[in-house]
């Protein structure tokens, strides 16, 4: 627990100093008069549909990874530990993962390592397709200020298809005392192993439909302030957005929102209407989150309780 409040001291620490040193040299007065100005109902309207994308999205996303390698999971099973997440995001990101850690755990019996290897594995699936989409948002939109990242992206997407071709083609090839074979034939590494292109393919397509209502989103919350932005300019941007939004130093996108907003799209806005519609973005994240602490409160406490009696119960029956 005391490491635990220290993560998260020195996270909140990060996202405030984050969010001070972008406030430097922006006008309050215009940041007050871009709120004011703002289409209130245009803003909280496409705001709930990206929350509602991203939320029921990744409960799909998450039935359709845990079906595959174990047992089938549904959606209205997997909405508890979904809302438990993005809670906990709030809290502590490390923590938050954890909690479909315990649930593959407690409730498909999957060992420890596997469920976090589990993961890792679709955070793997994430990084190659925002590698894909950076590169294509960089041909297709060559005046995108994501073009930076052409080279990270591609030397990204090369490692990325290096390990995809161990997993599916040379790995199983190699001798028993290789110890790149040691390494395929980990049992926490399951769903490395047992995953066909098929599988990558349906989680792309899924995460692909979540980034794209991400673009939308943003193109209308740039819309109720009165900022244009094109919208290929704000699809193209999306890939970027996510990959810094979704950084384990940004409790509920504290910070990392402000800079992206204010450095990514410095040209389409002034410094304050950038700064103001940052802010917006990260109050409506915690006032739709924070609720769903008292919704996930009972399954998330049976859960670690069940854990606590297994822990108790096996070195008991060690000793018996």
């Amino acid at each position: 627990m005391r490491k635990t409040a220290l993560q998260n001291l020195v996270t909140y620490a990060i996202a405030v100093a984050i969010v001070w040193y972008v406030a430097r040299g922006v006008s309050w007065v215009r940041v007050a008069d871009a709120a004011r100005g703002a289409t209130l109902w245009l803003f909280v309207s496409v705001s709930v549909a990206g929350f509602l994308c991203w939320f029921v999205g990744e409960t799909i996303l998450y039935g359709r990874l845990f079906s595959f390698f174990y047992r089938a999971t549904g959606f209205v099973e997997l909405l508890p530990t979904t809302a438990a997440v993005y809670f906990l995001q709030l809290v502590n990101s490390y923590v938050a993962s954890g909690v479909y850690v315990l649930f593959l755990h407690t409730r498909k019996s999957v060992p420890w390592i596997t469920s976090a290897c589990t993961l890792m594995f679709l955070a793997y699936v994430d990084v190659m397709l925002l590698s894909i989409l950076t590169l294509l948002a960089i041909v297709l939109v060559p005046t995108s200020p994501i073009r930076f990242g052409l080279y990270y992206a591609a030397g990204v997407l090369g490692a990325g298809c290096i390990i995809a071709s161990f997993w599916l083609i040379w790995g199983a090839r190699l001798g028993d005392g290789n110890w790149l074979r040691w390494i395929y034939d980990r049992p926490s590494l399951l769903c490395f192993r047992v995953a066909r292109p098929s599988h990558y393919i349906k989680l792309f397509a899924i995460r692909s439909v979540i980034f794209l209502g991400v673009g939308l989103v943003l193109y209308g919350q740039f819309a109720s302030f009165h900022i244009a932005l094109p919208l290929t300019q704000a699809l193209a941007l999306t890939p970027f957005i996510v990959a810094i939004g979704t950084s384990p130093f940004s409790p509920g996108g504290i910070g990392t929102t402000q800079l992206v907003f204010t450095v990514a799209f410095a040209r389409f806005a002034s410094k304050g209407d950038l700064f103001a519609l940052s802010l917006a973005v990260t109050a409506f994240n915690l006032v739709v989150r924070i609720p769903m602490g008292a919704v996930i409160a009972k399954p998330l406490v049976e859960d670690v309780v069940g854990v606590e009696s297994e822990l108790i119960t096996k070195p008991t029956a060690r000793r018996a």
